[in-house]
């Protein structure tokens, strides 16, 4: 990942990435169970949708749980 792109985001951003790229692909629970001092479950999830819409990661539906990647 660009440094540029990678500067630009909050901590929090920052560490969900970390996770989700350390992990290869991650659920909101495992993104949840990795950070430390995490927010709420709902906290997490929309920072993972606004980091979405801004292309950084993508989703795929695995049952009833999204993966993201």
């Amino acid at each position: 990942m660009k440094k540029s792109i990678y500067t630009k985001l909050s901590m929090r951003e920052r560490q969900i990435l970390d996770v989700i790229l350390n992990k290869k692909e991650a659920t909101v629970l495992e993104v949840l169970n990795n950070i430390p001092n995490p927010p709420s479950y709902s906290a997490v999830r929309a920072l993972i949708n606004i980091m979405e819409k801004k292309g950084y990661i993508k989703h795929r539906k695995v049952g009833s749980k999204y993966v993201y990647s």
